[in-house]
């Protein structure tokens, strides 16, 4: 609080009185005194300092027996006042009435930091919406973004969900630290009161009227560039001079505040006030001034700074429309100011700037005093009046409903009180005297009633209407945040029973492609496998016109590599067409496949992929047909059977019932019209006959000559003997010769049947050979392996999409039950923090201001 003296009624005896009367007794009240410059309570022996220090403040207390004795040293303070009961009550019952709504807009500030903080940390999860028509009815929250000179409320641009929640952050951060702001400013017992206006308006001037001395310089050209924050010399020691805080320290206002300390000179640079006329215009220097003055030459009632009740600062600030530097600077400063007189030119009215900077101060301040300077200068008064207080109807309605205590229009030469005379000296006490403009009179008593004596209205009320805004946006975000989600809720539920049915389906229609494709993959896998083991299985069943020609025994040992290499091929030939056979195999399954896939998932499926058979079996693993070589032995060439005998001597007419047999009897038999058929000579051109007489032996010649000797003999003996040669002497004797033929048969034979017999029994061999080996079943593994590894490629593929398919619903699916889920949190979130608002709102518009 301000400087406050209360001494009792009656006058104070001296020392001499009280000595005379020697009956009497005299009671000096004793004195607590509390130094600005000391910063600590005085009483007693420090009473006479205190009483040259008039920044203390003086409190009647109990009686001293013994201070009665030193009053012969003590000085009467200048403004000391007595005040009657009736008023003393008043007082006390005004300041615990103040402290009472300080102490509540604080716990009040402390709840509503608590939502807001709240709400950021929702705003952070959960995206809130800002943008939904309801932005307009936002006074401290509201989100406007300005382009091109205008707001986004008139170029129709808006922010979507997420970029308008980042914006909203930096407006709780803001509305945060207000209301740290403002909870300094309840808690200080000072006033501050803020002079501001557009560009050389005579806010200097003006100041210069309310201190009643030519203090900040004046001058046509805008001369004040830096804050200049007038103080009562009583907080420096009752010192008259310029504390400087240099942009090293700091590198703003409010840092500036927070780093000065008047008792540390290193915070700042003291100067003259003779100095200030260059101080005011380094703002490259300087970010503030503190100028302490002594207010004293006139009296408690008309003194702004001393006045005996609270604490007094006036704020001089640079203009507005300046630059836009030290405009936002001032913006920021309105935060913390606890009233602002707004000086307009009634030449020039409101300006842009003016307008935007009374919009950001209404939002706490409902009343703002708005001297109009110039005046006298308008020829058509009633218009100019007209326009102004519509443009004040419009920024601040409440100051306008009260316009006669709030609005003041001043001639040039009226606003000068006083001291109006710049050339006046400002020790000159016959200032004083003179007698003061009406209007500026006017002005002076609205100031000081409105700050002294409604101090509520003037350092509370700023608190409450910012925090009744706040929370009235608080609650408006609420309600407007459950209505958009419920109707979310809705849409999102109308979705989710669109998407439930689609995801069933689209889920048996995906495993239905997945089985089909699989299923023919492994058909086409089997085939190929089946189709491997028994053509390898199959592949030595060879018939004997296959089989490279026999050449004679000369070249028997070409025959015998020939027919090796001729079964090897067989071998090899039945691999190749395994091969080809799984490459035709798997190009239609594929084909099959991309038609399935691309009339089920859409003629995007596998549309950049192409499917090239020759790729396949590029590498060589099967078990090469070289290593199946089997050893040659000399049963390999013959192969001798009864029907092949048999056959052999009946020339063909006996045919064998064997199979390998039958071969050779069609052999044999294949054109027995002509000669040479019929005696066996059709295999071999006459030359190779010719040339290679070894070949006879494959033809019935040998057989012809023996029967042809053998017959000869036989038919002379019976014509000779008779019947005499079937006697068993007759026998006896011709057995000899008998079995010479039979050898000579069987010789023949044996060499007949060689081109039959080794093809025969090396293909046997190689047959157990590959039974041994497992062959055919390691080629069908083989060969089926690879088929399936390129059907795995499209069936992945099928697969795949139908799995993205099925991820897509089941994302969208999880997606809405998501935003439900969010959606009821948020519902939850916002039903209590409406309710906790609104609670706080009431309490806070309880809090009654009006009593004083």
């Amino acid at each position: 609080m301000g400087s406050k003296e209360h001494s009792p009624k009656d006058e104070r005896p001296t020392g001499n009185q009280g000595a005379d009367d020697d009956s009497s007794t005299v009671v000096m009240p004793s004195r607590v005194s509390y130094s600005r410059s000391q910063g600590s309570f005085i009483e007693d022996d420090d009473y006479e300092n205190a009483i040259h220090d008039d920044s203390s403040t003086l409190f009647s207390g109990r009686n001293d027996n013994g201070a009665g004795s030193g009053s012969k040293h003590r000085k009467v303070v200048a403004h000391q006042r007595s005040l009657s009961n009736e008023r003393l009550l008043s007082a006390q019952l005004s300041q615990m009435t103040y402290n009472n709504n300080r102490i509540g807009l604080g716990r009040a500030i402390l709840q509503v930091q608590d939502l807001l903080q709240q709400l950021d940390e929702e705003n952070e999860v959960r995206p809130i919406h800002i943008s939904g028509g309801n932005e307009k009815n936002l006074r401290v929250l509201n989100v406007q973004l300005k382009i091109d000179g205008h707001y986004s409320d008139k170029n129709q641009f808006r922010l979507d969900k997420e970029a308008s929640a980042k914006v909203f952050k930096s407006q709780i951060i803001s509305a945060l630290n207000h209301l740290i702001s403002l909870q300094r400013r309840v808690d200080d017992i000072s006033s501050k009161v803020f002079i501001t206006g557009d560009v050389n308006t005579g806010k200097s001037s003006f100041c210069n009227s309310l201190l009643r001395r030519k203090l900040l310089p004046e001058d046509q050209l805008p001369c004040t560039n830096v804050f200049c924050e007038v103080l009562e010399a009583r907080e420096n020691s009752n010192i008259e001079e310029v504390h400087a805080i240099t942009t090293k320290t700091a590198g703003n206002v409010r840092d500036a505040n927070s780093i000065y300390n008047s008792r540390d000179k290193s915070t700042y640079e003291t100067f003259k006030l003779s100095d200030l006329q260059n101080l005011v215009e380094k703002s490259d220097e300087y970010i503030l001034l503190k100028i302490y003055i002594k207010d004293d030459k006139c009296p408690a009632e008309t003194s702004l700074l001393r006045n005996g009740t609270v604490d007094i600062s006036l704020i001089d600030s640079p203009g507005l429309n300046k630059d836009s530097v030290k405009t936002a600077e001032v913006m920021a400063r309105q935060e913390e100011i606890d009233l602002v007189i707004f000086v307009v030119n009634a030449e020039n009215q409101l300006t842009l700037s003016a307008n935007e900077f009374i919009n950001l101060a209404s939002r706490e301040k409902k009343f703002m005093f708005f001297v109009v300077k110039k005046f006298d200068r308008i020829r058509d008064k009633q218009r100019c009046k007209d326009l102004i207080l519509k443009q004040i109807k419009d920024l601040s309605p409440e100051s306008y409903k009260s316009s006669s205590q709030f609005v003041h229009f001043l001639s040039d030469s009226g606003d000068d009180g006083p001291d109006g005379d710049p050339h006046d000296d400002p020790n000159d006490d016959e200032d004083n005297n003179r007698e003061p403009s009406p209007d500026f009179e006017h002005l002076e008593n609205s100031l000081r009633n409105f700050v002294l004596k409604k101090r509520s209205l003037s350092k509370l009320l700023p608190a409450k209407t910012y925090l009744c805004k706040l929370l009235s946006d608080i609650q408006e975000i609420s309600e407007n945040n459950m209505i958009i989600y419920k109707q979310e809720d809705d849409l999102l539920n109308n979705d989710l029973e669109t998407l439930r049915p689609e995801y069933t389906k689209a889920k048996q229609h995906c495993e239905g492609l997945t089985d089909t494709v699989e299923k023919l993959a492994e058909e086409s896998v089997t085939a190929t496998f089946e189709r491997t083991r028994q053509c390898v299985l199959n592949c030595l069943d060879i018939s004997e016109n296959a089989l490279p020609k026999y050449q004679g025994i000369s070249q028997i040992h070409d025959f015998v590599f020939q027919t090796e290499q001729f079964i090897r091929n067989q071998i090899k030939d039945a691999i190749t067409s395994s091969e080809s056979f799984a490459r035709s195999e798997t190009e239609k399954c594929v084909k099959k496949i991309n038609c399935m896939g691309r009339e089920k998932l859409g003629n995007d499926f596998m549309s950049n992929r192409f499917f090239n058979s020759e790729l396949m079996f590029t590498k060589r693993r099967h078990y090469s047909v070289k290593k199946l070589s089997v050893p040659l032995t000399m049963n390999d060439f013959f192969a001798p059977s009864w029907e092949g005998l048999l056959s052999y001597l009946s020339w063909g007419v006996v045919v064998p019932v064997i199979p390998e047999s039958k071969e050779i009897a069609g052999k044999d038999n294949g054109d027995t019209k002509s000669l040479t058929g019929a005696l066996g000579l059709a295999n071999y051109s006459f030359n190779q006959y010719w040339t290679k007489p070894s070949l006879l032996f494959t033809s019935k010649i040998p057989t012809l000559a023996v029967y042809s000797v053998g017959g000869a003999n036989v038919m002379k003996n019976m014509v000779v003997h008779g019947f005499q040669f079937f006697s068993w002497q007759t026998i006896k004797r011709i057995s000899g010769s008998l079995l010479l033929i039979g050898g000579l048969l069987g010789v023949a034979y044996l060499v007949h049947d060689l081109p039959r017999a080794l093809p025969q029994n090396l293909s046997i061999k190689y047959k157990i050979k590959l039974q041994q080996n497992d062959y055919g079943h390691s080629n069908a593994e083989r060969i089926s392996k690879e088929v399936r590894e390129v059907l795995r490629v499209p069936t992945r593929e099928i697969v795949k999409s139908c799995e993205l398919v099925m991820d897509k619903k089941l994302t969208a699916k999880r997606d809405l039950e998501g935003k439900l889920e969010n959606n009821a949190l948020s519902i939850k979130f916002f039903r209590q923090l409406l309710e906790r608002a609104t609670t706080e709102r009431t309490i806070v518009e309880r809090i009654n201001l009006d009593v004083d």
